[in-house]
């Protein structure tokens, strides 16, 4: 147990469930549904920013490539001290993956995103303690897209790959 006495550390290797969710296999199971990105910013505050599936991939089972937009908090935070936690919850389970982050180049069909390299240093699953045995998660951060899915799944594929590249 880690020091929170409710969350496992899992190492620094993708367990199975998050695998598949960031390995862009499977984006349409993942439409319409978010996560919180925390940085830490110049006072060592915690900074978050949500961010969706389409804007994360697994290149690795240690390794995550991000984009964000150029000229957001969260990148100038990360380009100033690389610290992130990924907290992805969702109906049934929440892993807060901890990790470094460093900037790669941009890419031409997207000059607006800064894309970042992350190594995991740390995975954490959450668990429920004995006294609240039975209690699950019900739901996460959910949206409704402005575009359709179609759309929305098209653009999100075009992300990732150019992360991939």
């Amino acid at each position: 147990l880690s020091d929170n006495q409710h969350a496992w550390n899992l190492g620094r290797e993708l367990p199975e469930a998050l695998w598949s969710r960031l390995n862009g296999s499977n984006l349409s199971s993942c439409l319409g549904k978010a996560f919180v990105i925390t940085s830490v910013d110049a006072n060592g505050f915690p900074h978050a920013a949500l961010l969706s599936y389409g804007e994360v991939v697994a290149v690795g089972r240690s390794r995550l490539r991000m984009a964000m937009y150029e000229g957001s908090r969260s990148v100038a935070h990360l380009k100033t001290n690389g610290k992130l936690t990924l907290s992805l919850v969702e109906e049934g389970l929440a892993y807060y993956v901890k990790g470094s982050a460093a900037p790669i180049p941009a890419v031409p069909q997207y000059p607006r995103l800064a894309r970042f390299e992350i190594r995991i240093e740390e995975i954490l699953e959450d668990q429920t303690p004995e006294e609240e045995a039975g209690t699950r998660i019900t739901g996460g951060i959910t949206f409704q897209p402005p575009k359709g899915d179609a759309e929305l799944l098209k653009s999100w594929e075009g992300v990732l790959s150019a992360l991939r590249a």
